[in-house]
């Protein structure tokens, strides 16, 4: 699908672009702060979440696999109303509301004694994780303008990225704390925490509680936002037509009904699958890479790579492809990235997962950055919540296959005992991410329909 129209002169210099993104609110920097605390809890919780269901509640990988696509089912039913909401009642309010769910939520997933209370927290913590991206992305375009917006949204990239580069070193301190010298295999120990004293406590309990402060940070930050902020109208984005603060319903029925809106959620679905590829290295990879290499491997550092790689490679990319069609450029990034599974099929050891990332981040650091700004350019004022959060939708449901399918796939080709069989768990993968962007090549006269708003780069 083509993307959005350029929304700076192809003259203008980056130090223009800086100068004019320090004229937009003070709200836009305190929207970043709270975006990078808030991700460093999901980044921390995303790859500890099937360690955590089964190394501390004795879960096997398919129970595991099956309450993670139960999580990302409660996420999808979220997902139908959260942006309606955010533009009903604010995008402030939204945000106050889900981080003081995400710091309760994840405190609770951090202090649970029995598998009942951690799933009850876990599903609780769907509202939160589902209202997260999209009404920050709403926030990012309400407190920037039509000079700034695109370099804004690279900016809000790069700021949860930063995040991802941290949590790396976070997970892996956290397992280095907790990992016997002797054994080298995790095992529970004391913990003294502020108001309840002495604890026993496992690694991965440990860095949900991490997620907890991050997540509590994030609140203080939001609280921070003028109340008005989102109800300016900058003078370069022209006037804007009024939205009545309808019912959340009215909200979500207005943007279904638009057809532009249903092609890109085509394009979007397809893209998805190789999307499942990231999910796979939340919930299938961590599990995979331990049980080759051991429980000292830095699975957590080894994946902060893609987020230090994006930092440099998503805005030398947009550099590079600056000239050329959106939708070509998504295209190839998406080709590249489906083909980083295959790299697993030929060995396990350190430099084939290395080459597995860098061939999976260069991929997305060509499509990824361009989609969220694409995302909320075509929404329409006043309803930007709502579009983002329903565009979101593909992917929270390819996070419900990925999870019995994460499941299955370790029980029958790299269990925790007996003959494994790795190289066909990720040639399985490799070929169901693939059809992502083979389906967009082969549907994209209709992806790029010549009534799509927005057609030139």
């Amino acid at each position: 699908m083509a993307g959005p129209p350029a929304e700076t002169n192809e003259s203008s210099s980056l130090t223009e672009d800086i100068k004019a993104l320090l004229k937009c609110p003070r709200e836009l920097w305190l929207v970043y702060l709270a975006t990078f605390f808030e991700y460093v809890g999901i980044f921390t919780f995303l790859p500890t979440l099937p360690l955590w269901l089964s190394g501390d509640f004795n879960l096997t990988d398919k129970e595991a696999g099956w309450w993670a696509a139960t999580f990302s089912m409660m996420v999808s039913l979220f997902v139908f109303l959260v942006g309606s909401i955010a533009d009903v009642v604010g995008v402030r309010t939204t945000l106050l509301i889900s981080f003081t769910l995400a710091a309760i939520t994840r405190l609770g997933m951090s202090m649970a004694g029995t598998s009942t209370t951690a799933i009850a927290a876990l599903l609780a913590f769907g509202f939160a994780y589902a209202t997260t991206s999209p009404v920050l992305q709403t926030a990012v375009q309400r407190t920037s303008n039509k000079r700034t917006r695109a370099f804004a949204f690279s900016l809000w990239y790069v700021s949860f990225n930063v995040s991802g580069a941290l949590s790396g070193p976070i997970i892996d301190g956290a397992r280095k704390f907790f990992l016997d010298p002797t054994t080298k295999k995790l095992v529970a120990k004391p913990v003294v925490l502020p108001l309840l004293g002495e604890k026993m406590m496992t690694a991965n309990a440990a860095i949900l509680g991490i997620g907890f402060i991050s997540a509590a940070i994030a609140v203080l930050v939001i609280g921070m936002l003028r109340r008005d902020f989102e109800d300016r109208v900058d003078p370069e984005d022209g006037p804007a037509e009024k939205k009545e603060k309808a019912h959340p319903l009215k909200a979500l029925q207005e943007v279904v009904s638009d057809k532009a809106f249903w092609r890109f959620m085509l394009m979007l679905a397809l893209l998805c699958l190789v999307r499942m590829m990231f999910q796979h290295m939340h919930f299938t990879w961590p599990k995979y890479v331990i049980r080759e290499q051991g429980e000292d491997f830095p699975v957590g550092t080894l994946w902060s790579v893609n987020s230090l790689l994006i930092l440099v490679l998503a805005p030398l990319g947009t550099a590079l492809t600056r000239k050329r069609r959106p939708f070509e450029v998504l295209l190839l990034g998406a080709f590249i990235s489906s083909l980083s599974p295959f790299v697993l099929v030929f060995g396990s050891s350190m430099p084939f997962q290395v080459g597995m990332i860098l061939l999976l981040t260069v991929g997305e650091a060509l499509w990824s950055p361009r989609l969220y700004e694409y995302n909320i350019s075509i929404a329409p004022r006043g309803r930007e919540a709502t579009y983002v959060s329903l565009a979101a939708l593909p992917y929270f449901l390819a996070k419900f296959l990925v999870g019995p399918t994460s499941g299955y796939l370790l029980s029958a080709y790299c269990p925790a005992e007996g003959p494994r069989q790795p190289a066909i768990l990720w040639a399985a993968i490799g070929l169901s991410t693939m059809l992502g962007p083979v389906g967009i090549f082969l549907l994209r006269n209709l992806i790029q329909k010549k009534d799509e708003p927005a057609q030139a780069a």
